[in-house]
């Protein structure tokens, strides 16, 4: 799976028709701040920030050298890994059962 896949699977659960376009990155913060905007999450921060944020709101685990693409071994840009990515939308899929 890869992060585009996972970033339409996110997009599409929440709503978001366009999550944007990436600079240097595939992924987008659109989409960041729209998954923050339909959980009423606070989104000021980086993208590993938010996903910080949005994982905790769920109640899941985050581990930021798992899913901080700054702390991973490829050393990139303030974005957020696949796995990150994979646990972003298992967060959505817990406050979308929320009432």
């Amino acid at each position: 799976m890869t992060k585009e896949i996972v970033i339409s699977e996110i997009a599409a659960a929440v709503g978001i028709p366009n999550p944007g376009r990436g600079e240097g990155s595939s992924v987008y913060k659109a989409l960041f701040d729209g998954v923050c905007d339909r959980f009423g999450i606070d989104k000021i921060g980086t993208m590993p920030q938010q996903a910080q944020s949005i994982v905790s709101a769920a109640r899941l685990p985050y581990n930021a050298r798992n899913f901080d693409s700054r702390l991973s071994p490829s050393g990139g840009g303030s974005t957020v890994t696949l796995a990150g990515l994979r646990q972003i939308k298992a967060a959505v899929d817990v406050l979308l059962l929320r009432p």
